[in-house]
């Protein structure tokens, strides 16, 4: 096989196929790209090896390749090695050929040098394991997000995130800079998403467009990754210990005067607390409020209604979550707003049909939530003198059918919340009569009853 492949490169070199390269690399370099590529393509890294070394101590400046497949081939050896020894030579090897993409290909536009230096904390992480210098590993990471920001990859920043928390695990007057550093990587993942989604949505209104199916599913499959990244990164932060109130106050409250021009700390702190559930803190409505004369943005919109909602003025707080969904891009923060919208309507101003139709908007974007079932089936369960003014509580009682109906959905929607559901099933049961006293007004195990009135809902009576 290596003989034929020789001569296939020899013929292609013969032909002029390679001349470009041949032109500027000696002949041994350009055998010895073709012969490695072809192994390569056939992830047979074995007998891609020995070409592929050849090339890049005499041309490590030939191609990108040369360091693509070069980074799958030394972790194929890796994962080979039968001795410590023999796996530490090409680790050290693997790190090289980081730095040497950079001096060669650093000032790539599609992957300068700042990605390379974060892949290269990744794959030192990885393979060095408890004995990686977490020190030196962050100070390539803090580059590498520093130069790239919200274009950084998502593992990057998770990592970077990580190692900022484990830094302050051991010393623990770096708890600001984590908490810093937590908002950045927060921030820019965050407007990495935003961006993916535009990308998602422009795609799905082109859809006649032959690249839209393609553009579809990578949106959906970088929006899937980042998310996936961003779920643990904040569930450490959640259980770091930086995350309450009271250190949240006093390391941002200092800063807030000094800093009232700067909209992006203001849009990072009021985010922050509101995620580390501090939207009680006067500091929180204090950034909400800066932030909101600046500009306004999806989050402090968002603060100014909660402002609103704290002084009971309801029809300021929707005006301000009717502003903050326009600003808002990520499906999962619509449905939070379309919720607290909707919670206004339901707890307030017992518009139940308006309430209702906002809970639906809000599974529409996250159909993985089980508030607005419990929502609108609390809704239902109050409504029987509502929609049967002249029937008794036999009658009325479809409407705590039609609520344990919503409830099952919600139990579906979210199992985590099934103990809660459930127990809210039990007492909503408690209020259906007895069989007998079904049958009497007509409505048998099995049968659809349709309940007019605002719920306009077809229930099944149950067995």
């Amino acid at each position: 096989m290596k003989t034929s492949l020789k001569l296939l490169a020899g013929a292609m070199l013969a032909m002029g196929v390679t001349t470009g390269y041949a032109q500027e690399f000696p002949e041994d370099c350009v055998t010895n790209n073709s012969l490695y590529t072809e192994y390569a393509k056939q992830k047979n890294y074995a007998d891609a090896y020995e070409f592929w070394a050849q090339l890049y101590a005499q041309c490590p400046n030939f191609n990108k390749n040369v360091y693509i497949y070069g980074e799958r081939i030394l972790e194929w050896k890796i994962k080979q090695s039968k001795d410590d020894a023999t796996r530490q030579q090409y680790v050290d090897a693997l790190m090289k050929l980081y730095d040497d993409r950079i001096k060669y290909f650093g000032d790539d536009a599609k992957n300068p040098a700042a990605d390379i230096l974060g892949d290269k904390a990744l794959a030192y992480l990885i393979y060095y394991g408890n004995k990686a210098d977490i020190d030196q590993a962050f100070q390539w990471l803090n580059e590498s997000v520093t130069k790239r920001a919200d274009k950084a990859d998502a593992k990057v920043l998770v990592q970077w995130v990580n190692l900022s928390f484990k830094k302050y695990q051991k010393d623990p007057s770096f708890k600001a800079q984590y908490i810093a550093n937590y908002m950045k990587g927060s921030e820019y993942m965050n407007g990495s998403l935003d961006s993916w989604q535009l990308r998602l949505e422009a795609a799905q209104r082109d859809s006649l467009n032959p690249k839209s199916p393609k553009e579809i599913s990578t949106s959906e499959s970088f929006i899937s990754y980042i998310k996936k990244m961003k779920v643990g990164m904040v569930g450490q932060f959640g259980n770091s210990g930086a995350a309450d109130c009271n250190t949240l106050v006093e390391i941002f409250t200092p800063q807030v005067e000094e800093k009232k021009d700067d909209q992006a700390f203001l849009s990072n702190v009021t985010a922050l607390l509101a995620r580390s559930k501090c939207k009680e803190e006067p500091l929180y409505f204090k950034c909400a409020e800066y932030r909101y004369q600046l500009a306004p943005d999806m989050e402090s919109a968002k603060g100014m209604a909660q402002l609103a909602m704290k002084n009971s003025d309801w029809d300021k707080a929707i005006f301000y979550l009717e502003e903050s969904l326009g600003f808002a891009i990520q499906p999962e923060d619509k449905a939070d707003i379309y919720l607290l919208e909707a919670n206004i309507y339901y707890k307030m101003k017992k518009n139940f049909s308006k309430a209702r139709e906002l809970c639906r908007q809000s599974l529409n974007h996250n159909p993985q939530q089980a508030d607005p079932y419990i929502f609108i089936a609390d809704m239902y369960r109050q409504s029987g003198p509502m929609v049967f003014p002249n029937d008794d509580n036999v009658v009325r009682s479809l409407c705590y059918m039609a609520a344990v109906e919503e409830l099952y959905k919600a139990k579906a929607a979210d199992p985590s919340r099934a103990a809660e559901v459930n127990s809210m099933i039990s007492a909503y049961k408690k209020a259906y009569p007895e069989k007998s006293q079904l049958f009497m007004k007509g409505l048998q195990p099995g049968s659809k009853k349709t309940i007019d009135g605002w719920m306009n809902v077809t229930v099944t009576i149950p067995d």
